[in-house]
């Protein structure tokens, strides 16, 4: 869906901080857990509404989001901890794309945006609000292409809105559980798969 595609590359733009090549070991505050998001694209007068689900386990640094077309699982993006992979369940096939040091997800982190953030940019803190139970920090990046907000609880993003005139994309967490015990399958590729090169 172009839409999807221009939201992720929106926020990779936005949040292409100073972070490549960075060696971590614990990404999030948290060792494990399964985040339920809805994502809502508002394009005119049309809205379309997604679910994706991210598993996480090594303190982030084993990653996994699962996307779906209604109740059908769709994609999954993964990181075994060193590459990222993505499987495209309706052929059975897994593209590598390349060393993965971060996991699959944006981490929420104050402190490298306000420090890192291109200077074109406009960045505020904003006050905390409550996501999924859970009560969040947040801010927001001002661009020449519209207003991104962001809001994270433990350094895992729970909110990521995007506004443009073209549209505006909405991602936000609707439920966490917090150490929950996720199955090594979800960060390996399943039996069967065709392996290729992204």
């Amino acid at each position: 869906m172009h839409t999807r595609r221009g939201f992720c590359t929106i926020l990779s733009l936005v949040l292409a901080l100073s972070v490549a090549g960075i060696a971590q070991t614990k990404k999030y505050d948290i060792k494990s857990g399964i985040v339920t998001f809805e994502t809502t694209t508002l394009l005119g007068k049309m809205k379309i509404t997604s679910k994706e689900i991210v598993y996480f386990d090594d303190y982030g640094m084993k990653e996994c989001k699962e996307s779906f077309d209604g109740d059908k699982l769709k994609e999954s993006l993964f990181s075994d901890g060193t590459t990222r992979y993505l499987l495209v369940h309706a052929k059975k096939e897994a593209y590598e794309r390349g060393p993965a040091s971060r996991g699959t997800e944006l981490k929420f982190d104050w402190n490298e945006v306000s420090k890192n953030t291109n200077k074109d940019y406009k960045v505020a803190r904003l006050p905390a609000v409550t996501i999924a139970g859970k009560l969040c920090e947040s801010f927001a990046i001002d661009t020449k292409q519209g207003k991104n907000t962001f809001a994270g609880y433990k350094y895992i993003t729970f909110l990521t809105r995007v506004e443009n005139k073209q549209m505006t994309v909405e991602s936000r967490a609707m439920k966490i559980e917090e150490n929950a015990a996720v199955p090594a399958a979800k960060f390996a590729v399943p039996a069967g798969y065709a392996r290729k090169k992204m």
